[in-house]
């Protein structure tokens, strides 16, 4: 407790860090990290190109539907 009330003794919260501190070395290399991606996996699709193609299923079979009754 002394270092706490002790008016000569200050503490900071500073530190010098460097970008490697905080980088594992196998898993977030510099060469690993400008390496192309082997198995890229496709974009989101726009909301767009999923409702477009529902809309028009629904409207198909409520056409359909109502052709039979």
């Amino acid at each position: 407790m002394s270092a706490i009330t002790n008016p000569k003794f200050h503490i900071s919260a500073h530190a010098d860090y460097r970008r490697s501190d905080y980088m594992f070395p196998r898993a977030q290399s510099r060469a690993l990290n400008h390496l192309e991606w082997e198995r890229r996996t496709p974009g989101l699709r726009s909301w767009s190109d999923v409702l477009i193609p529902a809309l028009t299923a629904v409207a198909a079979m409520a056409a359909a539907l109502a052709a039979l009754y």
